[in-house]
């Protein structure tokens, strides 16, 4: 019997790089990555190392379509961060946004939304279908429908949201086929985001930011997702039937807790810091300050995951996952201390 295929969409992101990865593991599946530019330096790294590489475009059903023939498994990705760029930096796409009524942020929403709505329907083609066991979609909560209107800045989970729900409503065929993993707080983004980073205080220790919101849910998940994607699919793949959502987190802590491991591991004292609104908007990056206000907003008060009892955590799953102590012992915070000697 030959190897079983699994596609990959977003080979050289973060997430399908993990999953890939991981695959590249087992020598009865063979990899089949999908990229827009299989000339990029990371595709070709790819290729080097035996995986076929494809070219498709998430704008396109039927080279989609394509691509997932044959396939045993597909793992689905989408990228709100590409599409926010694409507008930004496109006067055209820009025009088409204000033509739509909508905003940059919303205009590359319904971008995202779209592409995932074609990755879908290519994956429910019939003949994609013949082969296919698993489908397992990267997705996020619905936090404008679940806070009931409350908060409508959360563009990138929504749209993940959406498509999830396209699917269970529109192409049942494929739903029964799906899992999820809902992926955590990204700690590798703690370079691009000054509210996820350490900050010094005036007497020689750090400080990590957190916003002040009333709410019963302070423990979120945190994620190394370079490393731990790859850990979540393979289990909802290999190990648990169709229909199994796990959310992504390496671990689950509280901002408190965090600070004093961090603390810990670096050998010197941290602690958080409770902000204001104003403030916490400040360690935010502008074009993304009402979004991350939203959600941890929404966070405390509906749980990262909304309260779903669908979503399974990793020890619920038997997952194994890198633990933080792990990653802040490896990570190079040199730029958070320079100036400390």
């Amino acid at each position: 019997m030959g190897a079983k295929i699994i596609v990959i969409l977003g080979i050289t992101g973060t997430q399908g790089s993990s999953v890939a990865t991981t695959f590249f593991k087992h020598n009865n599946w063979r990899i089949r990555g999908i990229t827009r530019n299989p000339d990029s330096e990371k595709a070709k790294a790819w290729t080097h190392k035996g995986v076929e590489i494809v070219q498709a475009d998430q704008n396109d059903v039927e080279l989609m379509r394509r691509a997932f023939k044959g396939a045993n498994a597909i793992f689905a990705v989408t990228d709100y961060a590409s599409n926010y760029a694409n507008v930004s930096g496109d006067e055209a796409l820009q025009q088409k946004a204000e033509a739509a009524g909508r905003s940059i942020d919303e205009y590359a929403a319904d971008l995202e939304q779209a592409q995932g709505i074609n990755i879908a329907t290519a994956a429910a083609d019939a003949g994609v279908l013949t082969t296919l066991e698993k489908f397992v979609f990267s997705t996020l909560a619905g936090v404008k429908n679940i806070s009931s209107g409350k908060y409508t800045h959360a563009y990138e989970f929504d749209s993940k949201a959406n498509v999830e729900e396209y699917i269970r409503e529109n192409l049942p065929s494929l739903g029964e086929k799906m899992s999820t993993v809902i992926m955590g707080i990204y700690q590798e983004t703690w370079t691009d985001i000054p509210a996820f980073a350490p900050q010094k205080d005036d007497e020689g220790g750090f400080f990590f930011v957190r916003l002040k919101w009333p709410g019963p849910h302070q423990d979120h998940p945190q994620v190394i997702a370079s490393r731990d994607t790859g850990a979540f699919v393979e289990a909802l793949v290999l190990h648990h039937p169709p229909g199994t959502h796990v959310l992504g987190a390496s671990e689950i802590i509280d901002k408190s807790d965090y600070a004093a491991l961090w603390g810990r591991v670096l050998g010197v004292r941290a602690s958080v810091k409770d902000v204001s609104e104003e403030v916490f908007a400040s360690y935010v990056p502008v074009e993304i300050r009402a979004t991350m206000l939203d959600l941890f907003k929404f966070f405390v008060e509906y749980g990262y995951a909304g309260g779903n009892p669908m979503i399974k955590t990793p020890a619920e799953l038997g997952i194994q996952t890198t633990t933080l102590e792990e990653f802040v012992r490896d990570e190079d915070w040199s730029s958070v201390f320079k100036g400390q000697e």
